[in-house]
């Protein structure tokens, strides 16, 4: 078991120790459990009803994946990684996504039986085989299971910060949250196994003093700023959430916008604003700037001007950006309905 790179059948074991079948499952079986029981490095998993596979237990992978054989190149590996989680997938799909290199990836994989191409008009349809789990040493084939198992490792390669955990939640962006600002002991220790972090934009210079992995900067002050994240979070979410999240900034959206151009209609509405991030959203809302209008400030400056409108930041303000999008416009838009005289 131990020399052996893959699941090996129980008649093939039963052979090598010239016992019969029902012999060595009974100790196959009794070495299963007590590796299980065993605090080592190693395990035996019973990947099918007859196969069993010895090896490194995965909270140790990342010890040893330094020097243990590399099978697979990382270009391989990726598109391998893309075919399992999106299977089944045309092969035009991936092509397009990765490159014409796809092509001897995907001939490579299928010589090597972890994946299976049928016909599907002018192109192929790619799915994994039972090969694939045997090989990573899942216990199912079922494209599902798959999916579940690859969320679970690439969870601990993508860190959030809070306030953009349900972004990446909505694109379908396995992550972890960490505090990459003031990290604790319990960051730093989240952050030597990131190896993309997101965060607000800006903040960059403070993150790099103690994070040297891949950075993506988001601004989040606007529906059309949450937009703009769509190609580079889309690149690691699936087409079908990444859809789903841009149809939802648009129509909330092209609903402020309408209801910002409504109230301009009916209100003399000038506005003041009293930071760059007030100005950003009125500017975004279409709204007069005068310097004799109603003053807009966020609710962490201090203006010191009891008819000022305020809205919320970062204390009072939702874990949800997308929730916090909108009760900035809602405070603003309420606000100013409050002041604005008709025409």
């Amino acid at each position: 078991m131990f020399a052996s790179d893959r699941s090996i059948d129980i008649g093939q074991l039963s052979e090598l120790i010239g016992e019969p079948v029902d012999e060595t499952t009974l100790i196959m079986n009794k070495l299963v459990e007590e590796y299980g029981m065993r605090e080592s490095g190693l395990e035996i998993l019973k990947s099918s009803d007859t196969k069993y596979l010895m090896r490194v237990r995965s909270e140790y992978v990342e010890y040893v994946k330094s020097f243990a054989p590399k099978e697979l190149p990382a270009p391989v590996l990726r598109t391998l990684s893309m075919i399992a989680y999106h299977q089944p997938v045309k092969q035009s799909d991936i092509v397009r996504i990765r490159g014409n290199s796809t092509y001897s990836h995907i001939h490579i994989l299928n010589e090597m039986g972890l994946i299976a191409s049928t016909p599907e008009g002018h192109t192929k349809l790619l799915t994994t085989t039972p090969g694939f789990a045997e090989y990573f040493g899942l216990d199912s084939n079922n494209p599902d299971a798959i999916r579940t198992a690859l969320k679970a490792r690439l969870a601990s390669r993508i860190g959030v910060t809070p306030m953009y955990e349900s972004l990446l939640h909505r694109y379908g962006v396995p992550c972890v949250t960490v505090n990459a600002y003031n990290p604790s002991a319990e960051d730093f220790a989240v952050l030597t196994d990131v190896h993309t972090l997101i965060i607000s934009k800006g903040y960059s210079d403070k993150v790099k003093k103690h994070f040297s992995g891949g950075i993506i900067e988001i601004a989040s002050t606007t529906f059309a700023d949450l937009l703009q994240s769509t190609e580079p979070l889309g690149r690691h979410g699936t087409k079908r959430d990444v859809s789903k999240v841009i149809s939802e900034l648009n129509e909330l959206s092209e609903k402020y916008h309408e209801r910002s151009r409504k109230m301009d209609a009916e209100l003399d509405i000038k506005v003041k604003p009293a930071s760059a991030m007030a100005s950003h959203i009125l500017n975004d809302l279409g709204f007069t700037i005068s310097q004799t209008g109603v003053l807009v400030a966020s609710d962490s400056v201090d203006v010191g001007d009891a008819d000022c409108i305020t809205f919320p930041t970062h204390s009072n303000a939702s874990d949800d950006v997308i929730e916090r999008i909108c009760a900035r416009y809602d405070a603003i838009l309420e606000g100013l309905q409050n002041r604005c005289p008709r025409r």
